[in-house]
């Protein structure tokens, strides 16, 4: 019996062992905050990313970690998001890898947002949006991950693919209200003043013609002038998935050189002059008038506008 005892206690003591060896495998050592660069990815499916896996380049990189559903910083590797079974490879990995081989000193933390099939309508405090079998609050969930994730890091950039939901006419035209309202809300909300706001253009089978163009104009002149600092990346022609909608893996790797690329433009910018970017809204863009919102969908703008985006989307005041 004693000996039974023995045993039955030394397999609970290996089992111990193996159980807390495991958990230190998986667990990972933060660097100090001011050298953990936190990198928001918010959107919809495309930054998301819908892009096959290949299982053979699915690699961690030593230095970069992604904030998991649960809320803890796990080693990064693809799908980053969550927002559906079967996610794929988004632009977020790439970018991050770049990011920390560009700087040995430091660590990068992916904090993903992105939401598939999201129009910048939801893309608002407390709006609920379906997907699947999932209820998501996009805005608030974004907030409280980020603030989650600033606990540990520290902000550094945000990436942002999101539109294909609105290129139409039943979106296209608000958008130009919506989405500057939405860069000031969340730039607020997160504490992301000066924060370089990287966006990747549409690509032109899923958003093409007049209001791919009213988009793709919101969007630089968001990013650029009104809400920076930031820049705009016009969308690619890269290779689609079968569904003609998402980005391939091959393409979204393609598309994180250019979303680098980019922030290290803006990053050099801050460096010679932190505040070049509110010398550039000075000079605020407005609308065209050949792209004011009908008469028809006014009643679905909002009631009151920050000053800035009042003044971008109706620079003749606005119409009674």
């Amino acid at each position: 019996m004693k000996t039974e005892r023995l045993s039955i206690l030394a397999c609970l003591t290996i089992a111990g062992a193996l159980a807390a060896t495991a958990l230190n495998a998986n667990a990972v050592n933060l660097p100090p905050k001011e050298k953990f660069k936190l990198v928001v990815l918010t959107g919809q499916s495309n930054m998301a990313g819908r892009g096959k896996i290949d299982p053979s380049d699915n690699k961690a990189h030593p230095r970069v970690l992604m904030l998991n559903r649960e809320g803890e910083w796990v080693p990064c590797v693809d799908p980053v998001h969550f927002d559906v079974n079967g996610s794929g490879v988004g632009p977020g990995k790439a970018f991050a890898e770049a990011l920390a081989d560009s700087d040995p000193s430091i660590t990068v933390g992916l904090v993903p947002c992105a939401v598939g099939g999201s129009s910048i309508a939801v893309w608002e405090p407390g709006k609920e949006f379906q997907k699947g079998k999932t209820k998501w609050h996009p805005y608030d969930d974004m907030v409280a991950r980020v603030k989650k994730a600033k606990e540990s890091g520290t902000l550094t950039a945000i990436l942002l693919h999101q539109g294909e939901s609105d290129c139409m006419k039943r979106n296209g035209y608000l958008y130009q209200a919506r989405f500057p309202a939405f860069v000031e809300r969340m730039r607020r909300d997160i504490g992301a003043e000066g924060i370089p706001l990287i966006i990747g253009g549409l690509h032109t089978k899923t958003c093409a013609g007049w209001f791919g163009k009213i988009l793709a104009r919101t969007q630089q002149d968001t990013c650029e002038k009104l809400y920076g600092p930031g820049k705009y990346i016009p969308g690619k022609d890269w290779p689609l998935e079968a569904d003609n909608v998402h980005y391939t893996g091959a393409s979204q790797r393609e598309f994180a050189k250019l979303y680098f690329d980019a922030y290290k433009d803006v990053a050099a910018l801050l460096a010679k002059d932190p505040g070049y970017y509110k010398k550039a809204a000075e000079n605020l863009p407005t609308i065209p008038d050949n792209c004011k919102i009908p008469a028809d969908q006014m009643k679905s703008v909002p009631a009151t506008l920050p000053e800035k985006v009042e003044k971008y989307v109706f620079p003749k005041g606005r119409p009674q």
